[in-house]
């Protein structure tokens, strides 16, 4: 069967040649994402909505469950029936337990799903029908996963990647060989999992696959990438994914927003990843998703503990209700270091033995590290330290930098090695962690920041005050007027503002409103120093021209950002670019770069008074990150310099220079995929703006 032969039956509007299509079968099945094709060819044969024949029931069924509708999926298979005196096509029978066993599966009913997938097994021996065949034994490598036997899923998998072979069908083999990346990725075997998604993505770019499959091959892949430290270039993926699927109403589009926010929530973006959870959340609920629910319920709950303790308490409760085909290490983690960062330890304790017990059981190298440290982090002297160097094994051996660098500060913090702390806390600036990371319940959440100042500001990101560490309240503000103003303040980062221009923005063309901004300033005083322990001018000086915060007593993120870069650029500029950057000037970059957590005051975007200071603020971190991909280049340093190259990208996909550095680099990195990959998006990019793009033979060519 052929989607043309297939569209042309449809558009007669004639059940006869809709059916002879589909019971065609001279090459493989109907390709997934044909889903509309398929819902009309179901139409004419069924105006109704009533039975349909086993071959087209199974192949609604399996267009549906690619794309994500698992219960649609269910729905389907049930319309399937046989007229009296019909012979059914064994393959056909065998497809259609097959695709209902696997939807049975990602909605997490292990019992039906076990005997769906057996059923089918057993029918697609009978039927000596190879892409049946592969199908069923894929059917039965899902079912092992939700049983936990690993061993079983492994042998399912090679089974039905040798029929998938013998039987020509493309697309089965880059299913199963994302699926064998998948499980490389929960193990922790990162780099074994990049050369199977490697091979998936380029079975599906020889038949030229719809969408969706290309979109799940890339959001696996950019789970490697995560677990390897290449936070840039996971996102990249992620947002190429995203694209993918954005106007298919996919679910898939759920999982690539849910990789978004893990990726934010490990580089230390809560409010970003907050977002993101969020946005995945509503997919999840409409597709009715629990492997899109799962971790986007306790990702959320992770990201929002600093700012709302009782919903993050509540989101961790819904997502250890949720059925998980994937499992419940990530809940259990979530639940473990909420309960840790509120003061619960003794919860926090029973779900870190639970999230150990879970994720040995899975061979979940990454869980089992994270418990571990969890664990630790409730225990002192030699036993903690013997935890930390257990997960600091387990992060070595599955090359995940990111987790080794954190592993390193906490066993550094718990050993009081200060110097063997801030190196460790560097190499995490490095891989792309903000140091904002102590707003997300995990590892650096608990361990908290040193020397802090007692009032600090955030506004890079979503706005939040905070006074010893803990956030102001939202009734202490009295009014928004207050916020508004101490976010214009922080905003100014430390310079004075005319009383004047400070009015005119609180209260736009309303003359003689002098004595409302003595009250608003007033409400401010009290919200920095609501006990009066410091001098009415030690946080907010104000006279009869100015206003300003004083930055020596109160930390404006977007001040210390602004000082650092600008001192790493400076220093940059005075070493010798002959001799290549100093290891040190690398360093504040690297340190500026993670200072940049967002946007200045993303949850404030249409304010008259930000629009110029979020400019600023971003040509600056985009000035810094290209400085410090250069400056590695030029260091030799390429595998370094890749990642900063791909965020430049993602922040300005028209950023000609970076898309030619990151091709080039790539390339000489010996990943000439991946080369191609990004030219092919540069090439995207410059068609958009009119702009021809350079052959790629010159863009590679030495020197």
């Amino acid at each position: 069967m052929t989607a043309h032969e297939l569209e042309r039956a449809v558009a007669d509007g004639d059940p006869a040649a809709v059916l002879a299509a589909v019971a065609d079968r001279t090459d493989t099945d109907l390709l997934p994402g044909e889903l509309g094709l398929v819902e009309r060819a179901a139409r004419v044969v069924a105006p109704d909505g009533g039975p349909l024949p086993v071959a087209l029931a199974w192949r609604l069924g399996y267009a549906r469950h690619q794309a994500g509708h698992f219960a649609d999926a269910l729905v389907a298979y049930e319309r399937a029936f046989v007229a009296e005196g019909e012979q059914v096509d064994p393959g056909d029978h065998a497809h259609l337990l097959a695709s209902r066993a696997s939807s049975l599966w990602a909605t997490g009913d292990a019992e039906t799903s076990r005997q769906a997938a057996d059923e089918a097994l057993e029918a697609a021996r009978a039927s000596g029908d190879d892409l049946a065949l592969a199908a069923a034994w894929v059917s039965q490598a899902l079912v092992c996963v939700l049983e936990g036997d690993l061993d079983a899923n492994l042998v399912a998998y090679e089974k039905g990647l040798a029929a998938a072979f013998r039987g020509g069908d493309v697309l089965m083999q880059a299913r199963i060989h994302n699926n064998l990346g998948s499980r490389c990725n929960s193990e922790g075997r990162y780099t074994e999992a990049v050369a199977h998604l490697d091979q998936a993505i380029a079975l599906a770019e020889s038949v030229s696959a719809p969408p969706p499959v290309r979109a799940l091959a890339l959001i696996t892949r950019s789970d490697s990438l995560l677990g390897l430290g290449r936070v840039d270039e996971c996102l990249a993926e992620l947002h190429l994914a995203r694209a993918l699927t954005r106007t298919s109403e996919s679910p898939l589009l759920g999982l690539a927003i849910v990789g978004i926010g893990d990726a934010n929530r490990v580089c230390g973006n809560a409010t970003q990843a907050g977002l993101a959870y969020r946005e995945a959340l509503v997919i999840a609920e409409r597709t009715g998703n629990a492997q899109i629910a799962v971790p986007a319920l306790s990702g959320l709950a992770r990201a929002l503990v600093v700012d709302d303790v009782d919903e993050a308490q509540g989101l961790v409760k819904r997502a250890l209700d949720q059925p998980a085909a994937v499992g419940q290490v990530d809940p259990m983690l979530a639940a473990g270091w909420v309960c840790l960062a509120t003061g619960d330890r003794e919860s926090a304790g029973e779900f870190s033995r639970l999230a150990v017990r879970e994720a040995g059981r899975r061979h979940d190298s990454r869980g089992l590290a994270e418990a571990l440290e969890l664990q630790s982090l409730l225990l002192s002297g030699a036993r903690a330290v013997d935890l930390l160097d257990e997960a600091g094994t387990l992060w070595r051996s599955t090359s995940n930098a990111i987790g080794l660098a954190t592993n390193q500060v906490l066993r550094a913090r718990v050993v009081g090695d200060s110097v063997a702390e801030q190196a460790a806390r560097r190499r995490l600036r490095a891989l792309g962690v903000r140091d904002d990371a102590t707003r997300i319940a995990g590892p650096l959440q608990a361990l908290g920041q040193a020397d802090r100042a007692r009032v600090s500001i955030r506004t890079l990101g979503a706005f939040a005050v905070l006074c010893d560490g803990e956030p102001v309240p939202a009734s202490a503000w009295q009014s928004r007027k207050s916020r508004d103003a101490l976010k214009i303040l922080a905003g100014r980062r430390g310079r004075p503002i005319t009383r004047e221009a400070l009015t005119e923005h609180l209260w736009p063309d309303s003359p003689g409103s002098g004595n409302r901004l003595s009250v608003v300033l007033s409400t401010l005083r009290s919200v920095l120093d609501p006990d009066k322990a410091q001098a009415s001018d030690h946080y907010l000086c104000a006279d009869r021209e100015a206003v300003r915060l004083d930055t020596e007593h109160v930390e404006v993120d977007a001040a210390v950002f602004t000082q650092t870069a600008t001192s790493a650029l400076k220093a940059l500029r005075t070493t010798s670019r002959v001799a290549g950057p100093e290891s040190d000037v690398v360093e504040e970059l690297e340190r500026a770069a993670a200072m940049y957590t967002g946007h200045f005051l993303e949850d404030d975007p249409y304010s008259d008074f930000t629009v110029d200071v979020r400019d600023e603020l971003l040509s600056l971190a985009l000035e810094v990150k290209r400085e410090l991909a250069l400056a590695l280049l030029e260091r030799g340093e390429n595998h370094r310099a890749i990642p900063w190259l791909v965020g430049l990208i993602v922040d300005d996909p028209y950023d000609e220079p970076s898309h030619h550095h990151l091709i080039a680099t790539l390339h000489q990195a010996r990943r000439h995929g991946e080369a191609r990959r990004a030219y092919r998006g540069y090439a995207a990019r410059m068609k958009e703006i009119g702009t021809p793009a350079l052959p790629l033979e010159e863009l590679l060519a030495p020197g």
